[in-house]
């Protein structure tokens, strides 16, 4: 027979099967070091208080963003009151309501809306807060500064502004040539002043 390299790849290394999960953290228009946070997040892998105190380490397990309970992934990421701010920012308008437990989080960005752009944005929201908020955490943890959640929420704002401009680029730009077509679709900054930034 033939020799193929890639069925010898294959063969030695068969593709895992995708995990429930996977959309809500690698998709097109995902941030690379967003999605790489999330990763671990989803995955548990995260060197939180409870992780490190499982290991026999003597630590504190207060969070180190609110001071009141015991650092776990969820309380870090949902149930801190630092972290219940930062959401509010994007979601207290009353037009999309996220779950608030991690994993219920990541079956929902991964869940049909009713608009590609919105789904695209709360996915981004999603990685962009776990990824500023693991950030403040660990700013805490090694240095003596603290930025206030309207700060960190300014941050994410900044940052996603500036990623929505750069997709309604590239979409502008690849459908140039079907202007009919785009003339009455909503920008993904529109999208983000009439849903995320009111």
């Amino acid at each position: 027979g033939n020799f193929s390299a890639a069925k010898t790849w294959k063969s030695l290394y068969p593709p895992l099967p995708l995990v429930s999960w996977h959309n809500s953290v690698w998709y097109k228009e995902h941030i690379p070091k967003h999605a790489f946070i999330l990763w671990l997040a989803v995955q548990n892998r995260l060197v939180t208080r409870d992780r490190l105190r499982s290991w026999g380490l003597n630590v504190s397990e207060v969070c180190l963003l609110c001071g009141a309970a015991a650092e776990t992934r969820d309380h870090l990421f949902f149930n801190c009151l630092y972290s219940e701010a930062v959401w509010s920012a994007f979601f207290n308008h009353g037009t999309l309501t996220p779950p608030s437990n991690f994993n219920e989080v990541v079956s929902w960005v991964a869940s049909p809306f009713t608009s590609v752009k919105i789904k695209t944005i709360c996915r981004l929201i999603f990685q962009a807060v776990v990824y500023f908020i693991w950030a403040e955490r660990n700013a805490r943890l090694h240095t003596p500064s603290t930025k206030a959640s309207h700060i960190l929420v300014k941050e994410i704002q900044l940052i996603l502004r500036a990623k929505l401009s750069g997709l309604d680029r590239t979409t502008h730009a690849s459908s140039h040539a079907s202007l009919l077509s785009t003339v009455h679709q909503p920008s993904f900054i529109y999208t983000w002043f009439e849903f995320f930034q009111i």
